[in-house]
């Protein structure tokens, strides 16, 4: 399974894709925003088959466009729109109907490395119940 990481923080992008990779996924690290929509939206050519099976996403990232507008714009192309999201933060994140409406699941930092990996388990294979 492919998994795009979207995360400006060095520390958690190395953890994070090393962690991933021993569990035997293939990841694509995507240190900004821009660089995450350029490569995954390419409006020359039709989007037969996604190059991720899931997105994780910071919420907070360095730059002009936070992660919530990049899964704003993932889930305006029809190609994105169930794309299994994993929205990070490290902040209170308080409105919930923004996470209904953007159809991601929520994990606040820190968490654990099993937190990470059951929810990727839960989302890429329905009915999976993480341990917990």
């Amino acid at each position: 399974m492919k998994i795009g990481l979207l995360e400006d923080d060095n520390a958690i992008q190395e953890m994070l894709s090393l962690v991933l990779q021993d569990e035997g996924y293939v990841v694509t690290i995507y240190p900004t925003a821009e660089e995450c929509l350029n490569a995954l939206i390419k409006p020359t050519q039709p989007q037969t088959s996604l190059p991720i099976d899931l997105l994780i996403v910071d919420w907070r990232l360095a730059g002009s466009v936070p992660g919530t507008e990049v899964i704003r714009t993932l889930r305006n192309n029809p190609s994105f729109d169930s794309l299994p999201i994993i929205l990070t933060t490290a902040a209170t994140f308080h409105n919930t109907d923004e996470l209904q409406d953007l159809h991601v699941a929520l994990l606040e930092k820190p968490f654990a490395v099993d937190e990470i990996v059951n929810l990727i388990k839960s989302l890429v294979l329905p009915g999976t119940v993480a341990d917990g």
